[in-house]
């Protein structure tokens, strides 16, 4: 069953280890990597840096409108080409992610989904696994982004952003859109190794998708 599955979404808050996760799985699965927002092109690269480094000198708003211009075009050149070639996809953050992260200063969940909509960025995820951690492994020296908003941002936006999390997932199973696409959480142990914790990730999955 699980091969059948195209296209996965790995989400979380800062330092849940979904990045390292992700990737893990994606070599498990002999499936392409991937991230957003992307930086693998020159013209992606500018528009996340413009969105997310906190030295730039630009609005909220304009943030936001970098960050789906990035994806919009990350989709059409990238995403979207593989799956329509039956390639499987994994990505570290996708869509939900975008909801969370742009109501903590602009605009709600259904206001997103509906600019999402018209700058073309309508491929799902057809599963999302949703990372919590038993601790945070913030890490603010990653090379290239150590002036990322969210990746030195304070205590308190952590915590909100976890809220965040929370109501979209909430809004993401009624919405007409996405209400079929099964989250499924899981929590990183970081008192095992990588290895052990992708062992229990997959026993989770064969359970849930043999479920349903």
């Amino acid at each position: 069953m699980l091969n059948k599955i195209k296209f996965w979404a790995f989400e979380g808050n800062e330092g849940t280890g979904k990045t390292v996760m992700s990737k893990k799985f994606a070599e498990q699965c002999d499936a392409f990597w991937t991230y957003e927002p992307n930086a693998e092109t020159e013209v992606l690269k500018n528009l996340r840096e413009l969105a997310l480094n906190k030295n730039k000198n630009i609005t909220k708003y304009a943030r936001e409108m970098c960050l789906l211009a990035n994806r919009s075009i990350h989709h059409e050149l990238h995403v979207n080409p593989l799956l329509n070639n039956e390639t499987t996809v994994i990505t570290d953050r996708s869509i939900l992610s975008g909801m969370v992260y742009s109501k903590i200063e602009t605009y709600n969940f259904e206001d997103w989904m509906e600019l999402s909509r018209i700058v073309n960025i309508t491929t799902f995820p057809d599963i999302i696994i949703y990372c919590t951690s038993n601790k945070r492994k913030m890490n603010s020296n990653k090379e290239g982004r150590e002036n990322d908003i969210y990746d030195t941002a304070d205590k308190s936006v952590i915590n909100k952003i976890d809220i965040l999390y929370e109501e979209a997932i909430e809004y993401w199973q009624k919405d007409k859109f996405t209400k079929n696409i099964p989250i499924i959480r899981f929590e990183n142990d970081f008192n095992v190794s990588v290895e052990d914790n992708l062992e229990r990730l997959m026993q989770i999955l064969k359970k849930e998708i043999n479920q349903n």
